[in-house]
C-alpha cells in the first residue's frame, strides 16, 4: 500500500468527460470513456505524480456507481501504473463507501478520494472513527481525504488530524481546501503519517511556511496542461527561490475563474460554492485541451459574467502554458 512518503508531484483532479446530450436526468451511460483515456495520456505525459478523480471538478457526486468503476477502470488502464489513481468514493453512509472502495480496489485503484459523508453535521468522533472504520474494513486500500471545508460542513483542525493520523492508518494524504490559519499546526498533528496538498494557488504561502517539505500539490487547473504547475513544483523541491517567485508572478496574470466578488471565504452560499462544477465544465470546454462535455444533474445554471471570466482564464493560461512547453522541451 503506499504511504505518504510515496506522495510526491502534481496530482490532478480533472473534470469527468461526459458524453454529448448526456446531460440529461435520464441519461444513465454518461462517461465519455474514450476522450478519459485522451485525457488521462495527456495529463500523465508532462510528469505528474497522480490523478485524484470524482472530486466536485469531477462531478463525483452526480456520477452512477457503475459510471465511478468504469471511469477509474479506463484511468487505470490508461495510466498503466506510471501514475498513482485515487477514485471516487465519498457517499452518505460508511457502509456505501466501503462497498465502492472494495469496488474500485478491483479495478486497479491506488487509493480512494473521498470526504465525510453528507448528512448531518459531523462531530470530531464521527469524523475520526469514519476514517478508522475505512482503515479497518480495507486495510489495504489507501485513502486521500477530500477536506473541503464548504461541502463537508467540518473545519478539519488539528485534532481531527491528531485523530486520523492516531487512527486511521491508511489514510495518507488529503487535499487541503479548508484554509491555512492552522497549517502549521496541522502539519505538527500528523507528523510524517499524512502528506498535507496544498491547492494551486495556495502552493505558494505553503512555501513561505515550510520551504521545501512541500513534496506535493493538487490542481484542477493543471488538467489543460500539468507543465507550469511541474515546474513550480520542481523549483520549490529545490528551494530555489528566484524561480518560484519568476513562476508565481507567472502565474498572478492569470485570473482566476471566479470573477470579482464570486467568492467569500467558506460561506456556503457564496458563488464558488454554488457554480463550482458549473465554471469547471465551461473553462475546459473553452480551453479545447478537454472536451469535458456538459454538466450532469442538477448543475446546470451558470451566469454569464462566471461564462466569460472562465473563458478568460482558459485563454490566458493557455499562453502561460505555452511558455513552459516550450522550457520543457529546450531543457
Amino acid at each position: 500500500m503506499l504511504t505518504a512518503q510515496d506522495i510526491r508531484g502534481v496530482y490532478v483532479l480533472p473534470p469527468t468527460p461526459c458524453k454529448e446530450g448526456a446531460g440529461g436526468w435520464d441519461a444513465v451511460d454518461t462517461v465519455d470513456l474514450d476522450e478519459t483515456a485522451r485525457m488521462t495520456e495527456l495529463i500523465i505525459q508532462p510528469g505528474v505524480g497522480g490523478i485524484a478523480l470524482g472530486g466536485t471538478t469531477g462531478e463525483g457526486h452526480s456520477l452512477l456507481w457503475e459510471e465511478k468503476r468504469d471511469l477509474v477502470d479506463t484511468v487505470v488502464q490508461v495510466s498503466r501504473k506510471r501514475v498513482q489513481v485515487f477514485g471516487p468514493t465519498t457517499a452518505l453512509g460508511t457502509r456505501e463507501v466501503i462497498r465502492q472502495m472494495r469496488g474500485l480496489r478491483d479495478v486497479g485503484a491506488d487509493g480512494a478520494f473521498l470526504g465525510l459523508p453528507l448528512w448531518q453535521t459531523p462531530t470530531l468522533e464521527n469524523s475520526v472513527q469514519f476514517f478508522a472504520d475505512l482503515s479497518e474494513a480495507l486495510p489495504d486500500m489507501a485513502i486521500m481525504i477530500y477536506s473541503n471545508a464548504r461541502f463537508f460542513k467540518s473545519t478539519f483542525g488539528p485534532d481531527f488530524w491528531a485523530g486520523v493520523a492516531k487512527r486511521a492508518p491508511t489514510v495518507i494524504t488529503t487535499k487541503i481546501a479548508h484554509g491555512y490559519d492552522h497549517y502549521l499546526e496541522n502539519l505538527a498533528a500528523v507528523g510524517d503519517r499524512i502528506n498535507l496538498l496544498p491547492g494551486e494557488r495556495a502552493v505558494f504561502r505553503a512555501y513561505e511556511m515550510v520551504g521545501p517539505r512541500v513534496t506535493a500539490v493538487w490542481s484542477t487547473q493543471a488538467t489543460m496542461g500539468p507543465e507550469p504547475m511541474v515546474a513550480l513544483l520542481e523549483a520549490i523541491q529545490r528551494d530555489d527561490k528566484q524561480r518560484v517567485e519568476e513562476i508565481r508572478q507567472d502565474f498572478s496574470r492569470v485570473p482566476h475563474f471566479i470573477p470579482a466578488g464570486g467568492a467569500r471565504g467558506h460561506d456556503p452560499t457564496d458563488g464558488f460554492s454554488q457554480y463550482n462544477v458549473q465554471a469547471e465544465k465551461w473553462r475546459f470546454n473553452a480551453s479545447g485541451v478537454v472536451r469535458a462535455g456538459p454538466c450532469r444533474p442538477p448543475y446546470y445554471d451558470l451566469p454569464e459574467d462566471w461564462k466569460r471570466q472562465a473563458e478568460l482564464e482558459a485563454k490566458l493560461f493557455l499562453e502561460l502554458r505555452q511558455k513552459y512547453v516550450q522550457e520543457a522541451v529546450s531543457s
